[in-house]
C-alpha cells in the first residue's frame, strides 16, 4: 500500500501574480485530499485565497454572455464593426 500524507500539498506557482497585491511569485496552490478534495490558491504576502471555479458556473456563464451578444445583434443596438475594402 502505498502512504499518503494528509497534510496539504502546497506548490509554489512561478511567474503568477497576486490578483489582489500584484506581488510576483508569491501564489503557491494548495491540494488537499482529506476529508474533502479541494484545491485553491493564496497569496503569501498578503494571504488572498480563491478556489478553483465551478465548471458549471463558468459554463452558465459564457451561455448567458452569448445570448446577451446574439440578442444585440439582433435588436441591432450593438455590434461588430465591419469595415468595407
Amino acid at each position: 500500500m502505498r502512504y499518503q500524507s494528509t497534510r496539504p500539498k502546497r506548490q509554489f506557482l512561478a511567474g503568477v501574480r497576486c490578483p489582489k497585491c500584484q506581488t510576483l511569485d508569491a501564489i503557491v496552490q494548495v491540494n488537499i485530499v482529506t476529508p474533502k478534495p479541494d484545491e485553491y490558491i493564496e497569496c503569501t504576502q498578503c494571504d488572498h485565497s480563491e478556489h478553483r471555479p465551478d465548471p458549471d458556473a463558468i459554463s452558465a456563464q459564457n451561455h448567458a454572455q452569448d445570448q446577451l451578444v446574439r440578442n444585440a445583434m439582433t435588436t441591432g443596438t450593438s455590434g461588430t464593426v465591419k469595415f468595407k475594402p
